[in-house]
């Protein structure tokens, strides 16, 4: 029962919904079968048995697949999935890497201070944080411990802040394992003039499929690999909780970095409608988002744009509980 408890608390808080409640449809099912109450609490005992098995599943490695591919953001995944055959395994880390504490995620001490440090300043819609972020962490996690060392694993990476992170994340949490570790990298394997791409979030199913299938894919020699997973355990050393991606190289910067452009970006607004209007956080975030040449996360934004309320520089009108519930404008104009 332990272990049975174990695997449950791993479960996120949709996964868990969505058991329940197939769960009390098979219980309502049996509440209209007209039978004895031997084969009801029979069929009970059938059911929890079909729910360990499940979770062992989710647990265990499909032995079928010839090759793991590990790629940053789910959403990602989802795509790579859908454009590849059946039997490549596709593991999505659910975590956007250029924000918030790195320090020393490998380990359980330093996920602990990177939850409760998102806790305490993004705000996602849907309470992901508090419901969903550590178990689905934990379960990617234990995915990754039990790909075999027998079939090649591919990483998934493009030249931002974020994926070149989990670029290095990844083979300091692979390094244990004997397996042949392969990278492709999107945004070199792009023809650049006809697609500008940012983030692996960007490329479509039929992409990754052609992608996979026609461009070289980089096998990493242990020299390689033992350099990367060191530059790991540089970054993981690092207070600071905000990174960006320029010549080259992966640098720490100060938590306000975007703030003049947020305040820039406001101002021209406001130069714009010639009035000192409330605008709607969404809408400047988006422009945000649309301008900056490397991917930014949403969530961090709107985290600097209430704290530009709370320094006075911004009034507020609303409630921000998200983006999409309160507008801004300058206290006055610059």
């Amino acid at each position: 029962m332990s272990e049975l408890q174990l695997e449950i608390e791993k479960l996120s808080g949709s996964e868990a919904k969505s058991l329940l409640l197939n769960i009390l449809y098979r219980i309502e099912f049996l509440k209209k079968e007209e039978d004895s109450q031997s084969n009801i609490v029979q069929e009970l005992l059938s059911l929890a048995e079909e729910v360990q098995q499940e979770l062992h599943n989710e647990r265990e490695f499909d032995s079928e697949k010839t090759a793991v591919h590990l790629i940053c953001g789910e959403s990602p995944a989802g795509s790579l999935r859908i454009g590849l055959s059946n039997e490549n395994q596709i593991i999505g880390f659910p975590d956007f890497f250029a924000i918030g504490p790195l320090w020393k995620i490998h380990t359980d001490e330093g996920r602990k201070k990177r939850f409760e440090w998102l806790l305490d300043h993004i705000n996602y819609e849907v309470d992901y944080i508090e419901e969903e972020y550590n178990s689905r962490i934990i379960k990617t996690l234990d995915q990754i411990n039990t790909i075999p060392s027998s079939i090649p694993i591919i990483l998934w990476t493009a030249t931002n802040c974020d994926e070149q992170i989990a670029l290095r994340y990844f083979l300091y949490l692979l390094r244990e394992k004997k397996n042949d570790i392969y990278i492709l990298n999107i945004t070199e394997a792009f023809d650049q003039s006809k697609f500008d791409i940012r983030h692996s979030g960007e490329v479509a199913s039929h992409q990754f499929k052609e992608l996979y299938s026609t461009k070289s894919k980089m096998l990493i020699t242990k020299e390689e690999r033992v350099e990367l997973e060191n530059e790991w355990l540089l970054l993981s050393e690092k207070p600071e909780k905000l990174w960006i991606f320029e010549n080259g190289t992966i640098q720490s910067v100060q938590e306000d970095y975007f703030d003049s452009s947020i305040i820039d970006l406001v101002q021209e607004i406001h130069n714009e409608t010639g009035t000192i209007d409330f605008i709607l956080t969404a809408r400047v975030i988006g422009e945000m988002l649309s301008r900056y040449p490397h991917p930014i996360d949403h969530g961090f934004l709107e985290y600097r744009i209430r704290n530009l309320v709370i320094e006075g520089v911004f009034k507020i009108k609303g409630i921000p509980k998200s983006m999409r519930h309160y507008s801004v404008k300058l206290s006055a104009s610059k």
